[in-house]
């Protein structure tokens, strides 16, 4: 499995928690470049595990992910402290994986693609709006997400240790 950890401001909790072997990719370059680097990874070698700049991953992650057969898992987190009632959050990439058999299956460019046409959303998805694009294309598909516990931390709008 390939573990990619995808940053601006990288939270410090959030690379202590890595793997070792994690991949740390800055994606400040524009709006698109998230998407762009997201694309240079789903080549459908291995499975891809998403991890965002500010979550912070348990020691179950890893092992759970191993030996889920879903194509697609996720980790749910709290969106933020403002909102400590609110539903975990399930539908954005936080703590991701996608198999190799998806990306397959289902090309980065195929997912623009189809999100573009059917939504009129514009062909290249900017970095706030990647989630959308892989959830409407894949959930049209009819995949539904496998959800793990427990929850990772989300560490959005508490401070940089």
């Amino acid at each position: 499995m390939r573990i990619v950890c995808f940053y601006t401001d990288l939270h410090l909790a959030c690379k202590k928690s890595l793997p070792p072997d994690a991949e740390l990719v800055w994606t400040g370059d524009g709006d698109d470049h998230y998407w762009r680097e997201i694309s240079k990874r789903w080549g459908g070698f291995d499975d891809l595990l998403i991890i965002e700049h500010d979550m912070e991953i348990h020691d179950r992650v890893v092992p759970q992910l191993l030996e889920c057969a879903s194509p697609w898992c996720v980790f749910p987190y709290e969106y933020g402290p403002r909102w400590p009632d609110a539903p975990l959050i399930t539908q954005a990439l936080g703590c991701t994986r996608f198999s190799s058999e998806l990306q397959r299956e289902f090309t980065t460019e195929f997912i623009a693609a189809d999100v573009s046409a059917a939504d009129g959303l514009p062909p290249v998805p900017f970095w706030h709006n990647c989630d959308l694009y892989i959830r409407r294309a894949l959930t049209r598909a009819g995949l539904k997400e496998c959800q793990h516990r427990p929850p990772v931390t989300h560490h959005r709008g508490r401070p940089v240790m």
